[in-house]
């Protein structure tokens, strides 16, 4: 449809009248991020699909590679016409090995299909696609380190200005995009924007996939409309398994919603009035009968471990959060020592280089904050 009946500005156009947001976490209008990269003055241009899908609790990127590839593939090589570029890298986590390999199929099918390589379906548009596999670090999923591992360097955060739209890979204009993103503006070309828009909010139109675990009795993923509550959301997973004592939003880089705010709207807007993150739609169930002390170590010890180390915020907050937590969960902080994680938590948000290490602190932070008598 669009090599046949659309300029590459009508693409775009069609994607920013759905609204459609990145579902990577940070909710960029996509049409917007499309149309600064097609304009911006480059030698070439680069798509980038992101799907190293490192957050903890985040497994939906993984659902669309090994079961649709395909679509995946066609988000690229709309984002491609759209922008004019010729080439895209697909990044994949290094512990996707599955998907590594249906996607390597799914490539070499579409190139022999026609749909990768010179003349696309008759047309002038050329494109082709590579896959490259992660290395397990979650630093790859920041955008600017992403492209450092593509480049063959080290995983380290980029300054940001210049963004990705000007300055990507390679120095050049580049559109990078989540999974999910990608499949949602395939649809989007092929329905169009209005019956997008049918579902949802008005803030956040179209669907969402939410991946739920934890104490629930179906983990998976689940795809509603946003606006859908919580509650509704964590019964689509058959309910929770006891009684629910937390429920983490965003992942281990996100903040906790209490038992009596199961009727959240699970939407940008939504969550943003209350405080709370959407992410990239991690919903992780925790019942009664867990132990949170021993649930925030193991998210203070998973940043403690994967922080980069490029700047001292994060390399050191990390390694001193892990530290004071460590001592509550055993009995032996002091009250000074939640103030010194509050100090802690406060310096990794505000001087981190990369948004990774200003989220490192958020979700322990939002425990203590919502649960005063926890460190008691």
């Amino acid at each position: 449809r669009a090599l046949q009946g659309m300029e590459p500005a009508e693409v775009i156009e069609v994607i920013k009248a759905s609204g459609l947001l990145g579902r990577g976490g940070a909710a960029f209008p996509t049409g917007l991020k499309w149309e600064y990269t097609a304009g911006a003055p480059g030698d070439a241009r680069y798509v980038v699909c992101n799907g190293d899908e490192s957050e903890p609790g985040t497994f939906k990127d993984r659902v669309l590679m090994e079961g649709d590839p395909f679509a995946v593939l066609e988000g690229m090589l709309l984002a491609g016409y759209a922008v004019g570029a010729r080439r895209g890298y697909l990044y994949v986590r290094g512990e996707y090995p599955r998907a590594q390999r249906i996607l390597s199929q799914a490539i070499e099918r579409a190139r022999k299909a026609g749909y990768l390589g010179p003349k696309i379906l008759g047309s002038d548009f050329e494109f082709d696609i590579e896959l490259r596999s992660g290395a397990g670090a979650y630093i790859c999923g920041e955008e600017t380190a992403l492209f450092e591992s593509i480049e063959g360097k080290r995983g380290f955060p980029r300054l940001k200005p210049p963004f990705p739209t000007t300055h990507g890979l390679f120095g050049q204009p580049t559109v990078i995009n989540n999974v999910e993103t990608l499949v949602a503006a395939a649809w989007i070309v092929q329905h169009g924007p209005e019956a997008y828009r049918s579902v949802g909010t008005d803030e956040s139109p179209g669907s969402k996939l939410f991946c739920l675990s934890g104490d629930v009795k179906l983990p998976g993923v689940y795809e509603v409309p946003f606006g859908t509550k919580l509650s509704e959301l964590v019964d689509l997973a058959g309910g929770p398994q006891g009684q629910i004592q937390a429920v983490l939003l965003g992942g281990a880089a996100g903040a906790f919603a209490g038992p009596d705010e199961m009727d959240l709207p699970m939407s940008f807007e939504g969550l943003r009035e209350a405080g709370l993150p959407l992410g990239s739609g991690v919903v992780t169930v925790i019942n009664t009968e867990r132990d949170m002390r021993t649930f925030l170590v193991s998210l203070a010890h998973f940043f403690a471990h994967e922080s980069c180390g490029k700047c001292f915020p994060c390399q050191l907050g990390t390694q001193r959060q892990l530290e004071i937590v460590s001592a509550w969960a055993n009995g032996s902080a002091s009250r000074g020592d939640l103030a010194a994680l509050q100090d802690v938590g406060y310096a990794m948000t505000q001087a981190s280089f990369c948004g990774l290490g200003m989220t490192a602190g958020t979700a322990i932070l939002s425990a203590f904050e919502k649960w005063p008598d926890l460190w008691g």
